[in-house]
């Protein structure tokens, strides 16, 4: 009966130290909201940047799970490329040892009682303060917090001292690493716990208390912290079931290389420990507790550092070679460049909105790309005299027409479901500019569409002579121009709004000047010369017409973007 009221005791511990982990990363991530979004955007630079990227938020959010996830979402909505969620993952591997040394420092020095309760009550009523977010959000991660030590110190309490009991010396000797079947079965033992868990700072405070006590001797308790890093790369893996390719090659990425750096450790295992003994002073032999309690914490927190910092160090120099190994095993297939497929809006990656607003405009700029190529394949036809090179251009054009207004029905239905969800009124705001967006692009795409008719009808009847074809490729032009410089707007995060619309307002006003132009010149030559069809005129003002419309939508997506568009 006993061993169960220990066990039990132990999972309550263990139950409210996940509780404080969640609660306290939960009130951090809320409390730095947009900051921690900078400094995960601070990984675009390079693999260095990504790299103190990846520490600095998972030192300040205390989960390496979270910053990782975080990762795999950043991925999805295509923010980061695969070098750079690389480098955030090395980073908060990095970070996640702040956890151990917080341990280490305070857990077992000094008494949980002083600072635990008082936080947990500090931080539950500050919640009731309503004027100031900031402070409940504080509160919220001050609860977490008390919660982590209130669950270590039931932890501790949960695991009896019996490091003088015989029995108990038996069966550590039977996990002593001395072997490397020994090493690789105490690893695993740590991989287990910590995906059973899903928690490997809730394992390493278990290590730390059995170490500390003498349940576990030093060896044992860094091969079990060993496979606490491979472990906890299951949650990164799950978080990118259902994600984009990319966000499941960046949690393969983690897990790799946390598998090539126990790799290594397991390798140099021994000589490893003596250089953590070198680096750390204290004994971590004996049976004594007061120098168990004085040195194992330090000496486990120092390893993990040591080791990660180490795995890092390698890996960052051969990010390269790491990342061609990652598209080797999952390599871009065809299907990914599909283009009526969704690459960066995946439900089920993460529950921020604003990743999905950003995969959005990923998804929109995709739409616009698509317009682009549209205006480029009409030029084609306009130059071409091969039939052959013009029905391939009119072809190409179709297509593209078709792909636009798939994905325009595909990211209408996942903002529109986005909205169900409880938004701003200013992230609602957003959801309902990028519907316009999709709408804008997807008529340009059906004026792109509706030249190519009339050019087919009017090479069929040749009612155009070189002057039309000349005149029309310069409207043409103009518009291709347009849509260039829309473009490069929708993901520009550093937007002069009142330039770019004087601009735009420019090349819209051109555009009409030229259309009226173009459209007197042949309306006057109509009149002049009997050559001239009824049937020409026609589809000759009507190509211009589109042409001119796509400027203007052209227009309406600027006006969008800059937040100056009147309905």
């Amino acid at each position: 009966m006993k061993p169960l009221i220990l066990s039990l005791d132990l999972l309550g511990g263990l139950g409210v130290f996940l509780l404080g982990i969640k609660m306290m990363s939960d009130g951090l991530q809320k409390a730095a909201g947009d900051r921690l979004r900078r400094i995960i955007a601070g990984a675009t630079g390079n693999r260095f940047t990504a790299t103190l990227s990846g520490i600095a938020a998972t030192s300040i959010i205390q989960s390496s799970s979270a910053t990782t996830v975080m990762v795999v979402g950043f991925a999805s909505a295509g923010l980061l490329t695969l070098t750079q969620s690389l480098g955030v993952i090395f980073g908060a591997n990095i970070g996640t040892t702040t956890t151990a040394w917080l341990i280490s420092i305070l857990g077992f020095k000094v008494d949980i009682s002083l600072f635990a309760m008082p936080m947990i009550g500090i931080g539950f009523f500050s919640q009731f303060i309503k004027k100031w977010p900031i402070i409940r959000r504080i509160g919220e991660a001050m609860v977490g917090f008390g919660l982590l030590f209130l669950g270590l110190s039931l932890i501790q309490g949960a695991i009896p001292d019996l490091q003088n009991s015989p029995a108990v010396e038996q069966w550590i000797a039977k996990f002593q690493p001395n072997t490397l079947l020994a090493l690789l079965g105490t690893v695993g033992v740590g991989t287990v716990l910590t995906v059973i868990l899903q928690s490997s700072s809730a394992v390493m405070a278990v290590t730390l208390t059995c170490a500390a006590k003498g349940l576990i001797d030093y060896p044992t308790a860094c091969a079990l912290v060993l496979g606490e890093n491979i472990g906890t790369t299951i949650t990164a893996n799950i978080a990118a079931i259902g994600a984009p390719r990319i966000a499941k090659r960046a949690a393969l990425g983690h897990m790799m290389f946390n598998l090539l750096g126990v790799a290594w450790a397991i390798i140099f295992f021994h000589p490893f420990l003596d250089l953590i003994s070198f680096i750390v002073p204290g004994s971590t032999e004996g049976n004594d507790p007061h120098v168990l309690l004085a040195s194992i914490p330090y000496h486990l927190a120092a390893f993990h550092t040591v080791f990660n910092v180490i795995n890092t160090s390698i890996m960052l120099a051969l990010i390269k070679p790491f990342e061609k190994l990652i598209l080797l095993i999952l390599p871009v297939k065809r299907n990914e460049r599909k283009q009526t497929e969704l690459r960066y809006l995946k439900a089920g990656v993460t529950t921020t909105p604003e990743l999905f607003i950003e995969a959005a405009r990923r998804e929109i700029d995709r739409m616009a790309g698509l317009v682009e190529t549209i205006t480029r394949k009409i030029l084609h036809a306009l130059k071409t005299d091969s039939d052959e090179l013009f029905d391939r251009a009119v072809e190409e054009v179709e297509q593209k027409e078709k792909a636009s207004d798939v994905l325009e029905y595909k990211i209408n239905e996942f903002l529109k479901n986005l909205t169900h969800e409880q938004l701003s009124r200013d992230m609602i705001s957003k959801v309902m500019r990028l519907l316009d967006l999709t709408n804008y692009l997807e008529k340009m795409a059906d004026h792109g569409e509706k030249i190519v008719i009339l050019l087919k009808k009017a090479r069929a009847e040749k009612a155009f002579d070189a002057s039309d074809q000349e005149h029309l490729t310069e409207m043409g032009l103009q518009v291709k121009t347009i849509l260039k410089e829309m473009r490069g707007l929708i993901l520009n995060y550093n937007l002069d709004k009142q330039v770019s619309l004087t601009q735009a307002q420019k090349r819209e006003d051109a555009l009409n000047q030229l259309r009226h132009q173009l459209r007197e010149e042949k309306t006057s030559r109509a009149f002049t010369q009997a050559q001239i069809s009824p049937t020409s005129l026609t589809l000759y003002t009507d190509i211009l017409t589109s042409f001119e419309k796509m400027g203007d939508y052209a227009f309406n997506v600027v006006e969008t973007i800059t937040g100056t568009r009147k309905h």
